[in-house]
């Protein structure tokens, strides 16, 4: 098995989008031990499989150009995101003879790669990260009833809504994130967790619980299993609310849609969006509506953040039904964490 060519420029989005994928793909941790703009190809045997968050890793036993073999390390994505993108731990086999699509290492072709998806030696394709462009679909036959039940956004809408993100009116019109992008980015720290609107756009589990007075929304992001409570019985927000990570929500009904309120953020690098830093004042409204197939929820954001943003930004994006998904029960490993926020 081999190490392919690096393919500068391919399968790469215009650079104001994709300045934002790339970003996004490591907002985790610094990207810098990788070659974000171009992609070799890896074949290779896969030997191992770490089935950890906040990153999976396989391992693949490689042949050199030289003959001499040696072990490939490939980063993935959280285990939830993988499972949100139709891909466990029975689904990459031990021994099975793969060819792994890869952002290169900085460091040579024996450093650790970023991968985006795999080709199994029968030409089934397997997505390692949501920006492969594509994802395992289960074949769900259950209508939804309503809000409540289990959601994973697809991972081939997030370029899309990337896209639209990029042209968000930036106080700077994106000079600030072009440069946080140059010099790596800020790295989040160990078992770290976004805010939404970020945390809401990744494959990641998200159960909805609905009660009398309010609504529960959980989310297995990165092994962090994070818990956002909307207040339904109360008319607006009291004074003084405690900053945090996910804010203070308030709730009602617009129809068929469940409209959410959230201020008190506490101020975040990634708080407005990749490499974007949130202020004090981040205001966020969010919209969930049950498609009329039954088979999706359509996600409505607008924010505004004066820190930020020139004026109101607004985003659509869908989310899956997904009954079959169950949390995962893999909490974020700091050992893990740690080893992928620096340089092999």
């Amino acid at each position: 098995m081999k190490y392919f060519c690096s393919i500068q420029g391919r399968h790469l989005l215009p650079f104001a989008a994709g300045l934002f994928v790339l970003g996004l793909a490591s907002a985790h941790h610094s990207q810098a031990p990788y070659d974000m703009t171009s992609e070799v190809v890896i074949e290779g045997t896969v030997v191992e499989l770490a089935w950890r968050n906040p990153h999976v890793a396989m391992t693949l036993e490689v042949t050199g150009q030289n003959g001499e073999r040696f072990l490939q390390e490939v980063e993935m994505v959280s285990v939830s995101e993988a499972r949100g993108l139709g891909v466990d731990e029975d689904t990459i086999p031990l021994g099975a003879s793969v060819a792994v699509r890869a952002h290169p290492g900085r460091r040579g072709p024996k450093a650790r790669v970023f991968g985006l998806a795999l080709t199994k030696s029968d030409g089934t394709r397997i997505p390692l990260h949501p920006f492969a462009g594509f994802a395992i679909s289960p074949d769900i036959r259950v209508e939804a009833s309503g809000l409540a039940g289990r959601w994973a956004p697809s991972g081939e809408g997030l370029t899309e809504t990337f896209g639209v993100l990029a042209n968000w009116p930036y106080v700077d019109g994106g000079a600030a994130v072009e440069d946080a992008f140059n010099r790596s980015g800020a790295s989040l720290g160990v078992c770290e967790d976004y805010p939404p609107p970020l945390l809401s756009i990744f494959p990641d589990l998200r159960e909805i619980e609905v009660g009398d007075t309010t609504v529960l929304m959980r989310f297995e992001a990165q092994g962090q299993n994070l818990e956002r409570v909307v207040r339904l019985n109360v008319a607006e927000h009291p004074p003084g609310v405690e900053p945090s990570l996910l804010g203070h929500s308030i709730g009602w009904r617009e129809g068929e849609t469940l409209v959410v309120d959230t201020i008190a953020f506490t101020p975040h690098p990634h708080g407005a969006f990749a490499w974007v830093q949130s202020g004090p004042d981040k205001h966020l409204v969010e919209r969930f509506t049950l498609a009329e197939d039954r088979f999706h929820l359509r996600y409505d954001v607008t924010l505004e953040d004066p820190e930020s943003l020139t004026g109101p930004a607004t985003f659509s994006t869908l989310w899956d039904y997904r009954p079959d998904l169950e949390p995962s029960g893999v909490a974020c490993d700091p050992e893990v964490a740690e080893r992928f926020l620096h340089e092999e």
